[in-house]
C-alpha cells in the first residue's frame, strides 16, 4: 500500500515514531485537497477542494500494521481514503491518505500549514507529547 502524507508524518522521525519502520518515499502531489492547521493544534488536515495543489511525501510498500498504527496515530476525526498523487519522480499512482472527516471540518482553521515552521516551532513538542506504540509484544496479564 501507498501512503501520501502532507504533515508531521512527512518528517521521517515522526514517521519512525509511529511505524517503527522507514519505507522508501519520494515528493508528490495531490490536486483537489488543500491543507489547513487543525484549530488549536500545530498539525494539519486536508479536505477536498477544486482546484488545490497539496504536496507531501508519498511512502511505498507501508504494510498492515504500519497501517494500523497509522490508523491509531490519527484517530477517529481522519479518514484514510483512496486518491491519485503525482511523483516528483513522473507518473502518478495510487496511495491512500487521511482526509479530514466531512462531520469534523469546522476543527480546520483557514490558516495555511507550512512545514518548516511546524519543525523549527513544534516538532520538538510535538514529538514529546507521542507516546508511540510498543515496539515489542505486550506482557501477557
Amino acid at each position: 500500500m501507498n501512503l501520501f502524507t502532507y504533515g508531521s508524518l512527512t518528517i521521517p522521525s515522526v514517521m519512525v515514531a509511529v511505524t517503527g519502520q522507514k519505507f522508501r518515499a519520494e515528493g508528490a502531489c495531490l490536486r483537489d485537497y488543500v491543507r489547513f492547521k487543525v484549530k488549536g493544534e500545530s498539525y494539519p488536515g486536508i479536505i477536498d477542494q477544486k482546484g488545490a495543489l497539496t504536496s507531501g511525501i508519498v511512502h511505498l510498500g507501508v504494510d498492515a500494521l504500519s497501517l494500523k498504527r497509522l490508523d491509531e496515530f490519527e484517530g477517529n476525526v481522519y479518514e484514510r481514503v483512496s486518491v491519485r498523487v503525482e511523483s516528483d519522480q513522473g507518473g502518478s499512482l495510487t496511495a491512500e491518505a487521511y482526509v479530514i472527516k466531512r462531520e469534523h471540518r469546522n476543527l480546520l482553521s483557514s490558516e495555511p500549514w507550512d512545514l518548516e515552521a511546524f519543525e523549527k516551532n513544534h516538532l520538538r513538542e510535538f514529538m514529546a507529547n507521542y507516546k508511540g506504540f510498543s515496539l515489542r509484544p505486550s506482557p501477557l496479564p
